[in-house]
């Protein structure tokens, strides 16, 4: 990731919702498909009541985009493919206990019109966490959050003949990054959720080492060629809003910063403004920025405008 840019595009996009659940961004249900189950325990005491809950959300998006100062690679006109997959699981207990898992995928597929394709998006998270609440809208957690790409990733450019160049700058497990959290937690009901990392750890790893020599480094991602890992201790903290501003408005943003003790804060925002223009279709304005000193000094911006048709199953 080199330079900061800004990327408008068109979008047209189909987004299915299975179970009749709510999308995270374009659905206003709150509902979730969930199962009571009590268990056995000891004898003279109540059973313990135990919640399941789950929640799919897919949607697939094809669009064509313009580029707009954008230092990645030459403004081309391009078409794009992204997917999109949510799936998060619950399990909660009525001694304020609640266990957690959301797996969060995101792939593009840019298609250039001089036959050029590379994978644009390739965003994975896998998120669990573990809650204790002490109070109603407090208390204690501890989470683990692990992300990568699936597939390779690759700069393009010109050598000195004017031919094209493919330079391998990340895939899978290159880099593995994991964010080991555990603290406060703060929860406003219908609008969102604030956890403050009071410990934290972040651990990056390279499994393919060549990605040293593709990119004529000994350090990269902030892993020096010689370990191959790096792991840091700080603070951390986590926003996130969900919430329905008006009956045709809904607001989600996710933040997430860790600080360790001699570096700038690395940062990540996703911001989206989702707008209810009909029964079945949907606007969305969604900002994506990134900022890690070890990666590049500048900014990373990223604007997409989409339309589209919501279905739900």
């Amino acid at each position: 990731m080199k330079g900061a840019g800004l990327k408008m595009g068109a979008v047209f996009c189909l987004w299915i919702v299975p179970y009749s659940i709510p999308a995270q961004q374009l659905a206003w249900k709150e509902q979730h498909p969930a199962w009571n189950l009590n268990l056995c325990a000891d004898s003279g005491q109540s059973p313990v009541r135990l919640r399941l809950s789950h929640r799919l959300e897919y949607s697939l998006t094809f669009s064509g985009v313009f580029f707009i100062n954008w230092d990645h690679d030459p403004n081309k006109n391009q078409v794009m493919l992204i997917q999109d997959m949510t799936y998060e699981c619950r399990g909660e207990t009525d001694r304020r206990f609640r266990f957690s898992q959301k797996i969060v995928h995101h792939l593009g597929i840019q298609f250039f019109f001089d036959s050029i394709s590379r994978i644009h998006v390739d965003d994975n998270q896998l998120d669990t966490r573990l809650e204790w609440r002490i109070r109603k809208n407090h208390g204690c957690f501890f989470s683990a959050l692990l992300s990568t790409r699936l597939f390779n990733g690759y700069t393009l450019t010109i050598n000195a003949n004017g031919n094209q160049d493919r330079i391998l700058n990340s895939s899978f497990l290159t880099p593995l990054t994991v964010l080991f959290s555990g603290g406060i937690q703060f929860k406003w009901p219908f609008f969102g959720s604030f956890n403050l990392g009071i410990t934290s750890a972040k651990l990056t790893w390279l499994r393919d080492k060549s990605i040293y020599e593709e990119q004529h480094t000994i350090i990269y991602y902030g892993v020096p060629e010689d370990k191959g890992y790096l792991f840091e201790y700080g603070i951390s903290l986590h926003l996130l809003i969900d919430h329905n501003i008006a009956k045709w408005l809904r607001w989600n943003c996710d933040l997430l910063v860790f600080k360790n003790m001699n570096l700038p804060p690395d940062i990540s925002i996703r911001n989206n403004l989702a707008f209810r223009l009909a029964k079945h279709l949907r606007a969305a304005f969604q900002t994506r920025l990134f900022y890690e000193e070890r990666i590049s000094r500048k900014v990373q911006l990223e604007n997409i405008v989409s339309v589209g048709i919501v279905v739900s199953i």
